[in-house]
């Protein structure tokens, strides 16, 4: 069904055409709906809107966009769409992508192309929650590699991903369940993480719980809110960045809670804790893994993932040549510029949205678990290593939103998503 939409109307000649105003009205109301950033967001709204005869004006932000619509020399009609922002669904963004370009083109009038998004809207998500759950778990256990954890953080971090799962699942339709899930999430696993290492002498606490959280962390949010104040989307980008802060403050005090119950209710760890370790080969079996879980949990279809797996090894090969050669502020801009000439490159053979394949390789590449230990640090009272740690992750944020700037000017997208 069309979204419903509060429209303010001015009297006069020239109003836009009703299928035509209720196509791009729509449109806003999915692709904010899907997590498309702003600037990218108005700049596929412009572009059909012309299209279609229309002088469009648009001011999008996480949770609203602004329309103003008019057919020349007619006043315009502006519209209010509220949007419930939700998860990245690729899938979805790659239905949208078609409808935008058949009635761009002529292929298809503005009516059926609402219609059309009234269907993709409609049609039940091809990942059922037990696959999506599990897939949760299996990007942890990733993580817990990622981090330098070896079999047992592994494992640890898999079983923290299922738990997260089930409590995602429990909160979907309970909504002030679902408001204190972040919250609820630190201090389930960083209990858990703590009562391991109490009764496992050989399992990091630090590790089980930043990779049983990294499914949480905000750093895409983070490198989303920094790239549209790059672009100059200031108040989308600071409403994001507040987003993003508000999320990491609300596991930094759910992980502080479960740690103090957890040292203060657990016995003393005995004896001396012993790491084990991982050949080097496992951490790239890991990035291909973890690819294909990200893949199910970013919606993306079957015949995309070879795609997005290739994408997440760019950027992981490019971000540590970048670190090796110029540090890891700038290694991070070396990755993401190699990741985005790809996704370009792919978005132009292909034909489709460049953020299928660069989704992927964004996550491996945002500092989430940076954000997260700055929290920490302020919450222990460590404002010094607070500061440097938030500086430090908003300065690899910038750097990864420089490589994406530099891709796009190399090899332009081929559309607007």
């Amino acid at each position: 069904m069309t979204p419903p939409i509060e429209t303010f109307k001015t009297d006069g000649p020239g109003l836009p055409d009703s299928d035509a105003a209720t196509f791009v009205t729509t449109m806003a109301h999915a692709l904010g709906t899907y997590g498309t950033p702003a600037h990218r967001m108005e700049d596929a709204l412009e572009t059909v809107s012309d299209r279609l005869g229309i002088e469009g004006q648009f001011f999008a932000m996480p949770t609203a966009v602004f329309a103003a619509l008019r057919v020349p020399p007619g006043r315009p009609q502006t519209s209010l769409i509220r949007v419930h922002p939700g998860e990245v669904h690729l899938e979805r963004l790659v239905q949208l992508d078609e409808i935008l370009v058949d009635v761009a083109e002529k292929k298809i009038d503005p009516g059926e192309g609402t219609r059309r998004i009234d269907a993709a809207i409609a049609t039940p998500d091809r990942y059922g929650p037990v696959l999506t759950i599990f897939c949760l778990a299996v990007a942890s256990g990733c993580a817990g590699r990622f981090f330098g954890g070896g079999v047992n953080e592994i494992l640890g971090a898999g079983i923290a991903g299922l738990m997260i799962g089930l409590l995602g699942l429990f909160a979907a339709h309970r909504r002030d369940f679902a408001r204190l899930i972040d919250f609820l999430c630190g201090f389930v696993i960083s209990f858990g993480a703590i009562a391991a290492s109490r009764f496992t002498s050989n399992v990091s606490p630090e590790i089980l719980t930043i990779a049983g959280l990294v499914v949480f962390f905000p750093g895409l949010t983070l490198t989303m809110a920094v790239n549209e104040l790059a672009t100059r989307n200031l108040v989308a980008g600071t409403a994001r960045l507040m987003s993003a802060l508000t999320v990491l403050v609300s596991i930094g005090f759910g992980v502080g809670l479960g740690t103090k119950l957890a040292e203060i209710a657990l016995p003393p760890a005995s004896g001396e804790q012993q790491f084990s370790s991982l050949p080097g080969w496992t951490l790239y079996l890991a990035i291909m893994i973890s690819g294909v879980a990200l893949s199910v949990l970013f919606r993306a279809r079957p015949k995309d993932i070879p795609a997005i797996v290739l994408s997440g090894l760019i950027a992981f090969f490019g971000a540590s040549y970048g670190h090796d050669q110029l540090g890891p502020e700038l290694g991070a801009c070396v990755g993401a510029a190699a990741m985005g000439l790809y996704a370009n490159i792919y978005s132009r053979v292909a034909r489709r949205p460049a953020a299928v394949p660069a989704m992927v390789g964004v996550m491996l590449l945002v500092p989430g678990s940076l954000s997260f230990r700055s929290i920490s640090s302020f919450l222990a009272h460590d404002a010094v290593s607070g500061l440097e740690t938030a500086f430090t992750t908003i300065l690899i944020a910038m750097s990864l939103v420089v490589g994406f700037l530099l891709s796009n000017v190399a090899v332009p997208p081929r559309r607007a998503l």
